[in-house]
């Protein structure tokens, strides 16, 4: 509803809501935690690793009960067989041993003398022993699981506890590093947009340049032809004026030069 819960009312809360098997654990941490300042986390932690140990006690009691359960059809494997067979165990409690080779009493048959004769043909036999056979898987599954059982660890409440919090304050270490680098990366992503708006204004000002620089070269194009064009006048100027004639020169069509006629001869006289 838009309701916002501190963390002292979600430890509650979670405390509140768990079942009747809880009950120890939860006046364990009521007596030693304060739940005013308990973080969330630690919390969770805590319950998860009592629900962890629950789990590895119940494992460890149904291989127990699994155990007592194999020992106990073992044993009503050999009650039914002494049923299934009493005459010959009273018989071969009151009579002498008797010979299953040569069938002569006084010994068994891996004392007969004629059992090496046929122990070749007798070797491969597979009905010689099936009830052996069956009692030696038993006792095969069986010390499996003692050695399954022997195999595992099962850990404390107090090492698991241990271990959380060793996980925990790991993680707040993480945590502050985390914040740090996060502050780095800030300050580094905001010196990087800098630098790039740097690189920006930069690349605006070489196009500018550039700009400017097409324009001088226009312009030096014109005026290059401006002065072709008044150097092609000057050289048009200087060959009028290499073609003018003096005044007194007459000489052209229908006109003959006079020999020996000098024009103002007197014209600059010397003064006494």
């Amino acid at each position: 509803l838009g309701k916002n819960y501190s963390n002292q009312e979600f430890v509650r809360q979670i405390l509140r809501c768990l079942t009747r098997s809880w009950t120890p654990k939860v006046t364990e941490i009521e007596e030693a935690k304060d739940l005013s300042t308990l973080p969330l986390e630690q919390l969770l932690g805590s319950l998860m690793t009592h629900e962890t140990t629950m789990k590895n006690h119940e494992n460890v009691e149904v291989k127990k009960k699994k155990t007592i359960a194999l020992r106990a059809s073992k044993g009503e494997n050999k009650k039914a067989f002494k049923k299934k067979f009493p005459q010959e165990e009273e018989s071969c409690k009151r009579e002498e041993p008797t010979c299953y080779e040569c069938k002569n009493p006084g010994h068994f048959k891996n004392e007969c003398p004629n059992l090496k004769k046929k122990e070749k043909i007798n070797k491969d036999d597979p009905s010689s022993s099936e009830e052996e056979s069956d009692e030696e898987v038993a006792n095969i599954a069986f010390m499996a699981i003692e050695e399954e059982d022997e195999d595992e660890v099962n850990f404390t409440f107090d090492e698991l506890q241990n271990a959380y919090e060793n996980l925990f304050n790991e993680y707040k270490n993480v945590c502050i590093k985390n914040k740090s680098l996060k502050k780095d990366v800030c300050s580094m992503s905001k010196e990087l947009e800098n630098l790039r708006n740097e690189n920006n204004n930069f690349i605006n000002d070489i196009e500018s340049l550039k700009e400017e620089n097409e324009k001088l070269k226009l312009e030096i194009t014109a005026l290059k032809k401006t002065f072709s064009k008044f150097s092609n006048s000057s050289d048009k100027l200087d060959n009028l004026l290499g073609l003018q004639r003096c005044v007194f020169d007459k000489a052209g069509l229908g006109y003959e030069e006079m020999t020996n006629v000098k024009y103002f001869n007197n014209f600059f006289v010397k003064k006494n």
